[in-house]
């Protein structure tokens, strides 16, 4: 799980500095020399993942906790054009599931942020 910050001139350093949160990746505006058909937006990431917890709605509180903290500026660098948002990734299978409390979706709405659930559905 992923809180991004995007766009076509982002200055991750800048972003870093504006929200006080240490990024987990950050990506300079330009082409991916692994994608290089792919975005060429700079992006500011900070993810959660199983290293943390495996539990997918621990994994979203933490999120939900360092966006909340920094809402403001959020909503500071989405009137100045970039992109925010939650990505929700991994494999899923037939039956898989991903459960958000109705605390969950109103702490989502409050941060006026969008959620992209991107599943793995290849065979493993």
């Amino acid at each position: 799980m992923t809180l991004v910050v995007k766009k076509d001139d982002l200055d991750p350093d800048s972003v870093t500095g504006r929200l006080g949160l240490r990024p987990s990746a950050v990506r300079l505006p330009g082409v991916d020399r692994w994608n290089p058909a792919g975005d060429t937006d700079g992006q500011w990431r900070l993810q959660c993942d199983e290293r943390t917890t495996r539990i997918f709605s621990e994994q979203l509180d933490v999120i939900l906790r360092a966006a909340e903290g920094c809402a403001r500026v959020l909503e500071i660098l989405r009137a100045e054009g970039c992109e925010t948002f939650i990505v929700i990734s991994g494999f899923a299978d037939d039956d898989s599931q991903i459960v958000f409390s109705g605390e969950d979706m109103a702490r989502i709405s409050r941060l006026q942020t969008s959620v992209k659930i991107i599943p793995n559905v290849n065979e493993r």
